[in-house]
């Protein structure tokens, strides 16, 4: 029984350690150089440059599109225009949220940036929703970081 007390937490530890090593290798060996495991597929590791934010996340999540943050629909949802890299920039950095008392986006501090919040379901307003809209749970790992690094590293456009 003494042994038993040593050996399982032991053994438990290893298994742990065991499955994290697992994992990341399945998930690096599945994709090719350069690219990064974002849930079944692969996409381009981040640049940290709003070209990839807008290509990775915006376009291809439908933030984009006719019926959430474009063109004529802009003045219904946030008003913002995700629909180009400029359009992205000028909607997003330094604008205050109308949902809440934060700053859409933050140069050099995606903690402090609320389009983190809407992306990740945490600290979001109240009656409001994760986006990308439909969403139930947050974007992949790798998308919110990428979205995190093109912040952190200045938010440039």
């Amino acid at each position: 029984m003494k042994n038993s007390f040593f050996v399982v937490p032991m053994l438990a530890c290893m298994g742990v350690l065991m499955v994290a090593c697992g994992d990341s290798s399945s998930e690096s060996s599945a994709c090719n150089t350069g690219e990064v495991q974002c849930g079944e597929t692969c996409i381009p590791e981040s640049d940290a440059s709003l070209a990839w934010v807008q290509a990775n996340v915006f376009d291809v999540n439908g933030c984009s599109a006719a019926t959430c943050h474009a063109g004529d629909n802009v003045s219904t949802l946030e008003d913002l225009d995700l629909t180009s890299e400029q359009a992205s920039y000028d909607s997003l950095v330094g604008v205050d949220s109308s949902q809440s008392d934060g700053v859409l986006v933050v140069e050099s501090d995606a903690g402090s940036s609320y389009l983190i919040n809407k992306m990740t379901g945490v600290d979001m307003a109240p009656m409001t929703q994760l986006m990308p809209i439909g969403a139930t749970t947050p974007l992949c790992d790798a998308k919110l970081d990428g979205v995190r690094a093109w912040i952190n590293a200045g938010a440039s456009p």
